[in-house]
């Protein structure tokens, strides 16, 4: 039997614009929810023991401000790599090329 994880549009770190215009909102903690949810389905993928891991659609929401982001998301692909779990990922319709194959193994080391 095949095992496997399918999230989608994980938006990391989404800027949740207008959320400082709520008085008590969480921001600090709103705003690392994303990467916190990224850490669990990677966790849980490997407590799983899954044979892959799928991604379809938005992995980041917009440009980043640094590179923080690219390198946090690579940083969880490393930890799958490791456990020898693979990646696929389907791109968002709208951000990729009309004749691209919209799944593609992302082989992480």
């Amino acid at each position: 039997m095949i095992r496997f994880i399918h999230a989608a549009d994980p938006h990391l770190d989404s800027p949740l614009r207008g959320l400082e215009s709520h008085d008590g909102a969480p921001v600090a903690k709103l705003r690392g929810a994303t990467r916190h949810a990224m850490e669990n389905l990677v966790q849980l993928a490997i407590d799983e023991q899954v044979d892959f891991l799928a991604i379809a659609g938005d992995i980041y929401d917009g440009d980043w401000k640094d590179y923080n982001t690219g390198l946090f998301f690579r940083g969880q692909m490393v930890r799958l790599a490791g456990k020898g779990i693979p990646v696929y990922q389907r791109m968002c319709m709208f951000s990729r090329p009309k004749l691209q194959n919209p799944w593609r193994y992302q082989g992480f080391r």
